[in-house]
């Protein structure tokens, strides 16, 4: 065997060991991102959990607002005085005053994509529905903080001058409207004109908002469903690498 053949040989050994090399720390790094990607997934899966438990919540609470908001305007509609005001039409006024907020983190979300990776995602569906999911959150916290902002703004401040007190107190039922809302008492009559704009108005967006909080908890329940399927099958890929 002469130099020239020698040599190539060993060119081609040495290249080959290269590529060799070049594609075991490829391949343990392409492994390596499966494993954080799928700890991601993981974390994000829980957070929905948690957005999808306070989105129920949300809804709930917006529907004893609109019942509140309806008997109120049903109540000013009767031409009402201040003897008619019972136990059961403050709590409706309280209860016209609800506006959640939604509380949820996406900062796993914002770490999957930061991270350039979202092709680790298996399911083309599911990335698109993150994406659609998480967009429409901005808007619901939006609508939310409107509602928010009238009560505290306009419905309170008038309501201060007829009522003695606006009391959540977990020791006494009774001054509960729903979970952690409080009800307020009042001991004049306020402007029945002025109410029933208020409870109206708060039952317009209320409606709104729970309809958009019903189709949230729908895509949460929709995306767990593929974060489930796409965990299990990163824990195959993981586990046949």
């Amino acid at each position: 065997m002469n130099a020239i053949t020698r040599g190539g040989i060993e060119f081609i050994a040495v290249l080959f060991g290269l590529s060799i090399s070049l594609w075991i720390d490829n391949n343990a790094k392409e492994n390596e991102l499966k494993v954080q990607n799928k700890k991601i997934l993981n974390r994000l899966y829980h957070n929905l959990q948690a957005d999808s438990t306070d989105g129920v919540w949300n809804f709930k609470a917006y529907e004893r607002a609109i019942r509140g908001s309806e008997n109120v305007i049903k109540w000013c509609d009767s031409n009402p005085t201040f003897s008619s005001i019972d136990d059961s039409i403050e709590k409706d006024i309280s209860a016209m005053m609800i506006a959640t907020i939604f509380v949820h983190n996406e900062e796993e979300y914002i770490a999957l994509k930061n991270s350039g990776r979202t092709d680790l995602i298996t399911n083309e569906d599911l990335v698109i529905k993150l994406h659609d999911y998480y967009t429409r959150i901005g808007f619901i916290k939006t609508l939310d903080a409107f509602q928010n902002d009238f009560v505290r703004a306009q419905i309170a401040p008038y309501l201060s001058d007829f009522a003695d007190e606006n009391l959540y107190n977990k020791e006494d039922k009774n001054s509960i409207v729903y979970e952690n809302f409080p009800k307020v008492s009042l001991y004049r009559m306020p402007d029945v004109k002025k109410m029933r704009f208020y409870a109206s108005n708060m039952l317009t967006w209320q409606r709104y908002t729970q309809s958009w909080y019903k189709g949230q908890v729908r895509r949460v329940t929709e995306i767990r469903k593929l974060l489930r399927e796409e965990l299990d099958f990163k824990t195959t890929l993981v586990n046949n690498s």
